[in-house]
């Protein structure tokens, strides 16, 4: 991770993740996921996503990584409320 430079580009961590769009490359493929980044640099983002029961966390370049257009629109209360909070 020599090339995330985090001595000069320290990480930012944020709660509660900013949900978004991401490109994860694969060793034979690209693929888009919907994601949440909890952490951060100038250059950066630690993405983490679910495939079925497994959650992945992995960093890639912030060129990459989009906010999801469904929580542009959303005020903080409406992200972090759970399902069953009236």
């Amino acid at each position: 991770m020599e090339e995330l430079d985090f001595e000069h580009f320290p990480a930012k961590n944020g709660y509660p993740g900013i949900p978004v769009k991401a490109w994860i490359r694969f060793p034979n493929c690209a693929e888009l996921v919907d994601g949440e980044v909890f952490a951060w640099t100038a250059k950066a983002a630690e993405v983490t996503w679910k495939d079925g029961p497994v959650t992945y966390r992995t960093w890639v370049w912030s060129s990459a990584v989009t906010r999801r257009e469904e929580m542009m629109n959303r005020n903080l209360g409406e992200r972090t409320r759970g399902k069953n909070s009236n």
